[in-house]
């Protein structure tokens, strides 16, 4: 019996798109305006008026774009509503839930969660922030100390809450 070979598929070189709406895109090098992309997969991706559900890259370009998840290596957001992103060195100017890097810069963010080794930031507000080295002006909702002390109040009350339930409904012998 012939063993049957399926055919590589060749990935295009540049794809360019515009005022479209597209499942899923794959190539070496995206360019996108005014269109809807569901997953965006390329070495490099350079979106403008845009949206897209999850974008993997190796670097990300991006302005006025709602984008539900990044992942690339470098990433460059303007004026943008991004889910989580995440890589080696992002650049931010816009509202996230979270961001995750080695290398953050935001110039103007709103940010749930910020995670990263290297932040700079000319202006950011964020729930929650987690860095070694931390430059600029930074508002945090939860900072290091107030997370610690509601931690410990958080399972102190949960220990006597299950202390009490032992002790009001636990088995009699």
């Amino acid at each position: 019996m012939p063993t049957s070979e399926i055919d590589e598929i060749e990935v295009p070189q540049v794809v360019n798109l515009s005022n479209v709406n597209v499942d899923n895109v794959r190539a070496e090098l995206v360019r996108a305006s005014h269109a809807a992309i569901r997953k965006l997969e390329a070495e490099e991706a350079d979106v403008n008026g845009i949206i897209v559900g999850t974008a993997t890259t190796g670097r990300f370009s991006g302005r006025r774009a709602a984008i539900g998840a990044i992942n690339a290596q470098q990433a460059d957001v303007r004026e943008a509503f991004v889910g989580g992103v995440r890589g080696e060195s992002i650049s931010i100017n816009g509202t996230t839930a979270m961001m995750v890097a080695n290398s953050i810069n935001a110039t103007e963010a709103k940010a749930a969660i910020v995670a990263g080794a290297q932040i700079n930031a000319q202006n950011i507000r964020t729930g929650l922030l987690i860095g070694r080295n931390i430059n600029g002006n930074v508002h945090t909702l939860v900072d290091g100390r107030a997370a610690l002390v509601a931690g410990v109040l958080g399972g102190l009350i949960a220990g006597l809450v299950m202390l009490a339930g032992k002790v009001l409904f636990g088995r009699k012998k």
